[in-house]
């Protein structure tokens, strides 16, 4: 029998990375964002950045202008193939399945790993910005969680401040850690909805229970300001987060 990941070729058959998948239970902007500026802070600690969107819905074509895959080849300040950072570029606004179906185009793990390995060939680390969700469907036998056991990346998780927070987390961590991945370090963004919840409490909460460093996403003004964002990244306390990597990545470089 066939295990979800077996259209993938062996980990032992490429040399992985050392990496970061910045994930949560639904990315949305902050997700990215969060993704931007690590791959800005590693870039500036030394790094030489590989960034990846493996599969990116509402957008015409790969990398096209105002995408998450335009921001994360920009941040990495490489000119790296569009079709390597983004290898499915779905116009349809609709789950990753759908969207493929809207689009004819078939969704297949070998895609993924081909991308990957050329766009990795030469860098140090990885940072892949998730836009699917960690435990949606890529396709009915393959998720973004196969990608990142896959690639041996260790996980950022990404949450708004509300009560389900540490819960959310929690459904997350266990996932990742079941298939022998690291939670490198949390990520909590402002409720959109309105609330109450002590921000202080979830986030000293969530460092205690994944025993990991969290961080709060500070706003920017613009997504495309080098120097803000790597005042932001440093600021809020994002170093923590990319220390976890950075000895691995600074061996492969030496």
């Amino acid at each position: 029998m066939t295990t979800p990941s077996d259209s993938l070729a062996s980990a032992a058959q490429r040399r992985l990375l050392p990496g970061l998948a910045v994930t949560a239970i639904t990315p949305d902007a902050d997700t990215v964002r969060a993704a931007t500026m690590l791959i800005v802070l590693l870039a500036a600690d030394g790094a030489n950045v590989a960034a990846m969107v493996p599969v990116e819905t509402g957008v015409e074509e790969a990398c096209e202008p105002g995408s998450h895959g335009a921001l994360v080849r920009w941040a990495a300040a490489h000119l790296d193939t569009p079709r390597q950072v983004t290898p499915f570029a779905l116009p349809a606004v609709r789950s990753t399945m759908h969207a493929a179906d809207a689009a004819g185009v078939l969704l297949h793990g070998a895609a993924f790993d081909q991308a990957h390995d050329a766009l990795c060939d030469g860098r140090t680390v990885l940072v892949v910005a998730d836009t699917v969700g960690l435990l949606d469907p890529i396709t009915p036998s393959l998720t973004t969680l196969d990608l990142v056991s896959r690639w041996h990346l260790s996980v950022v998780l990404v949450s708004p401040v509300n009560r389900w927070t540490i819960g959310h987390l929690r459904l997350l961590a266990s996932a990742v850690q079941a298939r022998g991945n690291g939670i490198a370090g949390v990520v909590l963004t402002a409720s959109t909805a309105g609330n109450d919840t002590d921000a202080d409490a979830v986030r000293d909460t969530a460092g205690a229970v994944l025993d990991c460093p969290v961080v709060m996403l500070p706003s920017v003004q613009s997504d495309h300001d080098r120097a803000e964002l790597l005042a932001a990244a440093r600021d809020c306390g994002m170093s923590r987060i990319t220390a976890r990597i950075a000895g691995r990545a600074k061996a492969r470089a030496d």
